[in-house]
């Protein structure tokens, strides 16, 4: 998963919100509000989860051709991250940052898995708890200063060097974990099969997980994406496919302390792939969008706490104008100045023999200098 620590200690700026309008048309490098960071041909085929730790420094994972790939921000540009110790991987699937010298990333490898840890000079494998999930091996990982939180077919926490499993029913999976601190975090996934089956989340309260009530969305409905800002506000997030219908049901809950409420409202044929609140008491989701007429630009939704807004984001250089070829996977926020980061990926026009190119895609929302210095 994503980590959204930077929201609950840098209030995102008004502006933001403000400024994130629909984008023209497809072609330009950025949209108010929006603008291309990362696109073309870059080592970065496809990115999964974003994590930062300031403006200057952030890192976004994934994979290109089979192989996984970590890139890094250093305030300037996105580059691959060449510093030593990476494990060979098919995909590096999740990454969390604590601070510059504490960051970790969470891979696969065939049918096994990757977990590495970097200190501020190199990347060191560390041995993962548990079997590799065969369900979904983008296993979600979070850390927090002192601890690190990692789901799949088991909850797991890590701190001192010591491993402590939390066993699950069998048939569910845990899809994103989201920490408030060493001893508050929130999880959620799913009790499979979706036919039948339901959405679960989980407390961690310092000592053991604890099942939740149900989140009141609708039925069949994937959780796949969590966020907490603090123990009287947690959002949960996915979306149910109905056999009857081409578009995807998104869903999206809020948990106030006592009772969860479902606050789709207006958020429609969508596939709910990130979340991240805005600071603000609001929430920015975005994934891949399915709404008829058919369009290409990247979709983002904020809810304000009352109504859903559809926004655009800005459409990479040499993306196809065809719909649909953008996906964002992850939201995090980028830093003290009130932005966001999205990363995912988008395909190229259809050349001549008939095939497209699938690229990495990382976007940064662009705040006003009030935002920065406020």
């Amino acid at each position: 998963m994503l980590v959204r620590h930077l929201i609950r200690s840098a209030a995102v700026s008004s502006a933001l919100a403000s400024t994130l309008l629909v984008a023209g048309g497809a072609g330009a490098a950025e949209a108010p509000g929006w603008e291309v960071s990362l696109s073309g041909e870059s080592s970065a085929g496809s990115l999964l989860s974003v994590s930062s730790v300031d403006d200057d420094l952030a890192w976004a994972v994934g994979s290109k051709a089979g192989a996984g790939v970590i890139m890094r921000w250093d305030g300037e540009r996105w580059a691959e991250d060449t510093a030593p110790g990476l494990p060979a991987v098919w995909q590096w699937s999740a990454v969390s940052a604590v601070s510059a010298d504490d960051v970790w990333a969470y891979g696969s490898v065939g049918r096994g898995q990757a977990l590495v840890h970097f200190d501020g000079e190199r990347w060191n494998s560390v041995t993962a708890a548990g079997p590799a999930d065969d369900s979904w091996p983008e296993v979600p990982i979070d850390a927090v200063p002192g601890r690190l939180f990692k789901g799949g077919n088991a909850l797991y926490t890590y701190t001192g060097g010591t491993w402590k499993t939390f066993a699950l029913p069998a048939r569910v999976d845990i899809r994103d974990i989201d920490a408030i601190s060493a001893d508050d975090a929130y999880a959620t996934g799913m009790q499979y099969p979706v036919k039948g089956g339901h959405p679960v989340t989980y407390h961690w309260d310092g000592t053991t997980w604890t099942l939740m009530d149900q989140p009141p969305v609708r039925a069949g409905t994937d959780t796949a994406k969590i966020a907490a800002t603090s123990p009287d506000s947690v959002y949960v997030a996915g979306w149910a496919e109905d056999p009857d219908v081409t578009e995807p049901v998104p869903g999206v809950a809020h948990w106030d302390g006592s009772a969860w409420e479902d606050i789709t409202g207006a958020l429609a044929t969508f596939y709910v792939r990130a979340l991240a609140p805005d600071g603000r008491g609001g929430l920015w989701v975005t994934g891949n969008d399915q709404a008829e007429p058919a369009h290409a630009d990247p979709v983002f939704w904020h809810y304000d706490g009352t109504t859903w807004t559809k926004e655009a984001g800005a459409p990479a250089p040499d993306g196809d104008t065809r719909w649909p070829s953008y996906t964002f996977n992850d939201l995090a926020p980028a830093g003290g100045s009130g932005g966001f980061w999205a990363v995912g990926e988008y395909s190229t026009p259809m050349d001549a023999h008939g095939d497209q190119t699938v690229n990495g895609l990382i976007e940064r929302s662009t705040a006003s200098p009030e935002a920065a210095g406020s």
